[in-house]
């Protein structure tokens, strides 16, 4: 109950509220009073009061808050609720439960299979029956009441009903596409109730709007093309509970048009390019217009979105450019030149760029060519023969060391062997010159001479007056032991 008294008006209610509070002490309702002073029109001031009942702890009774709650879904809520009993008595049992038609019995909605998990009973003082429900869904949706039962006979109180009604967001729109430059309102609406005294957030696709909202209104005005997109809403405090998203339309006219020109490198006299009209607008551009620009004189080419310039040359040189146009309005790009190049000049300039790399490439390939000359290795052998004629050089079969076979006689000659030449294709043997082997150091007469085996190979019927000169080697050998 709320009534509002001023000056001279509180004697007139005095009895009232005198007798309208005694009547509560007779029972087992206590009267909580509320004052609220406040100034009237013409500078009166008055006062405001308010007054509920609740139930006294030593007497039978149920309290609740509020008898009707709006719940956002997904979200959690309390339901704060107070009893009473005689202090004579102790409660045994304290249940919520839905209502039920007559006859059939209340079911605790801690056992019922919806509710298993998601209810609580929050009862940390003994006369506290406060109700939890985590995670409200759309069926939650009902009425409800509580009922305690005490150790005496008959000793039990069932509590008034509690509305609970569970709701989502949505997002409604003035209009759903509006056009650049207008204004739009956007509101985030209840689907089956009212939440009370709550702040609203708004997203721009998933992000936070930059846009400042009225209590549970967001205004766009002016529009532009950069708001188009989905919008949704949250209560603040339960910001994961958003609302399914809504989109925003707008149209607008044509904007950063461009020429594309499609070409692979240079763009050769006698060629062909195309040229792509590119706009981004909305609705799209129904309508694509080209020109071309040379000195002060302006030419009306096509009216398609791409323009090929055939057999590319002088003549068709100049700035190239589009207007896009679509329902809202439309925009002329930018102008744009196509360069030519010379087809004879295009040739120079691949030869050139292959001599320029060729000149790099050969210093290193020389390089190479030196390096694997000096890193081969060299010829191994005891004897090297080498040719002196070239019309009349002897081919040489083998060159051998000396002959194993053969014992050196250390006492006798020192160790001196002779070679033995044998020309192919002759019977008989001949004994040619020496091949000499010294040591290092100085030597004496009689120090061990190696010496190398060489067979030539000549024709049989090559006389013996034009025998092939003969070339032999020295070999070097390092100086050995004596054994004495």
């Amino acid at each position: 109950m709320k009534f509002s008294i001023t000056g001279t008006e509180q004697r007139i209610f005095d009895w009232i509220f005198y007798i309208y509070i005694t009547s509560g002490t007779l029972s087992c309702i206590h009267k909580k009073i509320t004052t609220r002073s406040f100034t009237r029109f013409q500078g009166k001031h008055g006062i405001t009061l308010s007054v509920s009942d609740v139930p006294r702890k030593d007497c039978w009774g149920v309290s609740y808050s509020s008898t009707s709650f709006c719940v956002l879904r997904g979200s959690t809520v309390n339901i704060p609720c107070t009893y009473g009993f005689p202090t004579d008595q102790t409660v045994t049992t304290t249940v919520w439960y839905r209502e039920v038609e007559k006859g059939q019995d209340p079911i605790d909605l801690r056992l019922e299979e919806d509710y298993k998990g998601r209810v609580e009973h929050l009862s940390t003082e003994e006369h506290n029956c406060t109700l939890r429900i985590r995670d409200v869904r759309e069926n939650d949706s009902g009425q409800y009441r509580f009922r305690y039962v005490t150790n005496t006979a008959g000793g039990a109180f069932t509590g008034g009903l509690v509305t609970l009604s569970v709701t989502d967001l949505q997002v409604s729109m003035t209009a759903g596409t509006v056009t650049e430059g207008g204004n739009v309102i956007l509101t985030c609406d209840t689907t089956s109730c009212n939440l009370k005294a709550n702040t609203f957030i708004w997203y721009k696709n998933t992000q936070p709007t930059r846009h400042r909202a009225i209590n549970n209104t967001l205004h766009l005005n002016p529009v532009s093309s950069e708001d188009a997109d989905s919008y949704s809403c949250a209560v603040r405090g339960h910001e994961q509970h958003r609302s399914p998203k809504a989109t925003l339309h707008v149209r607008y006219a044509p904007q950063n048009t461009t020429v594309i020109v499609a070409r692979d490198g240079e763009i050769v006299v006698g060629e062909s390019v195309n040229l792509t009209c590119w706009s981004d607008a909305n609705p799209p551009v129904h309508n694509y217009t080209w020109y071309r620009k040379t000195g002060n004189e302006t030419s009306l080419l096509g009216g398609a979105q791409s323009y090929v310039v055939a057999n590319i040359s002088h003549e068709t040189s100049g700035l190239y450019y589009c207007v896009a146009q679509n329902s809202v309005g439309e925009q002329q790009s930018a102008a744009v030149s196509v360069p030519i190049t010379e087809q004879g000049s295009a040739k120079y300039a691949a030869i050139g760029i292959l001599i320029v790399v060729a000149l790099l490439l050969l210093p290193g390939l020389l390089w190479l060519s030196r390096r694997r000359k000096s890193s081969t290795p060299p010829t191994t052998g005891s004897t090297m023969i080498s040719q002196q004629q070239a019309d009349s050089s002897p081919v040489y079969d083998d060159v051998l060391t000396s002959d194993p076979s053969r014992s050196r006689n250390a006492e006798a000659d020192d160790g001196v062997q002779y070679a033995s030449v044998k020309f192919k294709g002759s019977d008989k043997a001949e004994v040619g010159p020496y091949a000499s082997v010294q040591h290092p150091h100085t030597q004496t007469a009689q120090e061990d001479v190696q010496y190398a085996s060489v067979n030539f190979s000549r024709p049989k019927n090559t006389s013996q007056a034009e025998q092939d000169p003969v070339i032999y080697s020295t070999v070097n050998k390092p100086p050995r032991t004596r054994i004495r």
